[in-house]
């Protein structure tokens, strides 16, 4: 995603986000696994590390003096991830009761928790208010409440650096206060979900992601781990198996998950996993292309249930009975139609991608007349 990673990009690591954003689309798509106790498929396709991965992988590329200045970390921020998040939060907000009109929601179904209305103008106004102030939540940019909370948790790390830093002078102090700090949030968020049921939306969260980004930004820049140790993967490899089998999956858009230090121990494990398989394909035809995901992450993330719905449109055509109303893609048993919804929630933001560069570019020359 934009704002993540700062130039000079680094190709494995795009790839390891492409590899995380491909299990996100993955699990979202409403097929039955062949689980078992041995073998929980779900969990280990995604279900256990495709959140926590990514969130870690957010923290790679943070510079510490950047982050302490949080005035300019946070306007940055603001124009390559909150303004971005905007251009298609707010679209989606206004066309909410023609979503409903055109089938993509129905009024019965849950969505979420939530089972969908039209709005009245005093609605639509409210509903806009609260995605501008980061509560939104309209169930076909489902995933966007990832970039909410990343936006949030960047902004949060930021400002906690900013203000250790002014009480610790001294560099080695400084981070133990930022790694006790941040760690003690993040037991704090766990234990007011799992103790007591106490889970604010998009707070909780943040205060859990944080806590995972800055493990990133330790991992690649004060431990800087290559991930290219043959012994790590397989002890990495265990542990995942080990986490998805007992413990289970999490679900961080709802603060779910065991505890802080599982947690944490399994996200670096998947993330090792994940990294070491980038660079391994790093100069493969499949490592280009998991490499055009990771760059264009934000627009999967954006319209990858939109991809879903264009996937059905396609095999009703063909007179296929599928639920166009379904938020998940309806595949039930049949691995045809997996794939299929699989690579259209791949390809048309991709395809999105490339018209909207394509026609931004022609107007910049041909309307505004501003040179290349």
């Amino acid at each position: 995603m934009s704002g993540i990673i700062a130039k000079p990009r680094s190709k494995w690591v795009d790839i390891a986000k492409g590899i995380t954003i491909a299990a996100l689309v993955l699990i979202h798509i409403d097929y039955n696994f062949p689980d078992s106790k041995l073998f929980p498929t779900s969990i280990l396709l995604g279900g256990v590390w495709r959140t926590p991965v990514f969130f870690v992988i957010g923290g790679f590329f943070i510079k510490e003096e950047k982050l302490v200045d949080s005035v300019g970390f946070i306007k940055r921020k603001i124009k390559t991830l909150y303004l971005p998040l905007l251009y298609f939060v707010i679209p989606a907000v206004i066309l909410h009761n023609t979503f409903i009109d055109i089938g993509w929601y129905d009024t019965v179904s849950e969505y979420g928790n939530k089972v969908m209305a039209y709005w009245s103008m005093g609605e639509l106004i409210k509903n806009l208010i609260l995605s501008v102030c980061l509560a939104g939540r309209e169930p076909i940019l489902g995933g966007m409440w990832f970039v909410y909370v990343l936006f949030m948790a960047l902004s949060g790390l930021s400002i906690i650096s900013y203000i250790l830093r002014k009480i610790f002078k001294e560099d080695r102090r400084y981070e133990l206060a930022r790694l006790i700090v941040l760690f003690a949030l993040c037991v704090m968020s766990c234990t007011a979900s799992r103790l007591f049921d106490f889970t604010i939306p998009r707070f909780n969260n943040t205060l859990t992601a944080m806590w995972l980004i800055y493990c990133g930004y330790k991992l690649k820049n004060q431990l800087q781990l290559k991930f290219d140790n043959i012994y790590v993967l397989c002890l990495t490899s265990i542990i995942l198996y080990h986490n998805a089998t007992v413990v289970g999956g999490v679900s961080l858009n709802t603060n779910f998950y065991n505890d802080a230090i599982t947690l944490t121990v399994a996200s670096v494990a998947a993330l090792y996993v994940v990294c070491f398989i980038s660079r391994k394909i790093e100069n493969s035809g499949v490592g280009s292309f998991f490499a055009l995901c990771g760059h264009s992450s934000f627009y999967i993330l954006a319209l990858h249930f939109v991809g879903y719905k264009l996937c059905t449109y396609m095999l009703m055509l063909v007179g296929v009975d599928v639920s166009l109303s379904a938020l998940k893609a309806p595949t039930g048993n049949s691995i045809l139609y997996l794939i299929l919804y699989f690579t259209c929630a791949l390809l048309f933001p991709l395809f999105f991608r490339w018209l909207f560069r394509k026609i931004k570019i022609w107007i910049m020359h041909n309307i505004l007349q501003l040179p290349s």
